[in-house]
């Protein structure tokens, strides 16, 4: 009768898995930090890890605003955005990018500012135009009365609005300067639309829920 050792099983096992998972740290880039999640490139492909969770042979300790603690081939690295663990100091990236996550309601809303001012901003592909309520502008300075007046078709009709130069708008390091906004009277849109005058001086990339805005120049 064939007789099998458990034992040698095991360790085959676990060394063809080694094998398998084992990932040189010169492959991982930090993309982007939040409370207890980051965004990893692992071998050029990103993934989003979160606290406790192992892909690929790499799992996530901690991650806050400022650093991700990974656990890489069972040695932990702590790394800020875009660098890796690499002998001699860190690799920085070229690209000047920024990354967002997906929220509950299927929304993308990123922490920015506009002339300078800090902002939060609902990405939406769909605005032609950066948009904002009256409110909100006169909450920034924004003197929109001298705009250009006109009228916008919202969901409740039509409504007078002002068309205006913004000083700048930034979200993450990605700075865009003189951007056409339009601002409408009453209380739509509840939160600042961060639409087509903005995003068309950006790449975007969307993976598994999350957004990636690349600096076009």
């Amino acid at each position: 009768m064939l007789k099998i050792d458990l034992r040698l099983v095991l360790l085959t096992v676990s060394l063809v898995a080694s094998t398998v998972y084992a990932v040189d740290v010169r492959e991982i880039r930090v993309e982007a930090l939040f409370k207890n999640a980051a965004l990893v490139n692992i071998k050029g492909k990103q993934k989003l890890l979160k606290k406790g969770q192992v892909i690929d042979g790499v799992s996530l300790v901690s991650a806050d605003s400022k650093t991700a603690t990974l656990i890489i081939n069972g040695e932990r690295h702590t790394l800020s955005i875009s660098s890796a663990p690499r002998s001699g100091g860190y690799q920085k990236q070229q690209e000047v990018k920024t990354s967002i996550v997906i929220n509950a309601a299927g929304q993308y809303f990123a922490a920015g500012s506009i002339n300078n001012q800090p902002v939060r901003l609902l990405i939406d592909t769909g605005a032609t135009a950066v948009a904002l309520n009256t409110r909100q502008a006169r909450n920034l300075g924004i003197d929109f009365t001298r705009g250009q007046p006109g009228r916008v078709s919202t969901a409740g009709g039509l409504v007078k609005s002002y068309s205006v130069i913004l000083d700048s708008i930034s979200v993450g390091e990605i700075e865009a300067k003189k951007v056409q906004a339009v601002v409408l009277e009453g209380i739509y849109p509840s939160h600042i639309l961060l639409g087509m005058t903005y995003l068309n001086q950006v790449k975007i990339q969307e993976d598994d829920g999350v957004m990636t805005l690349i600096k076009k120049y």
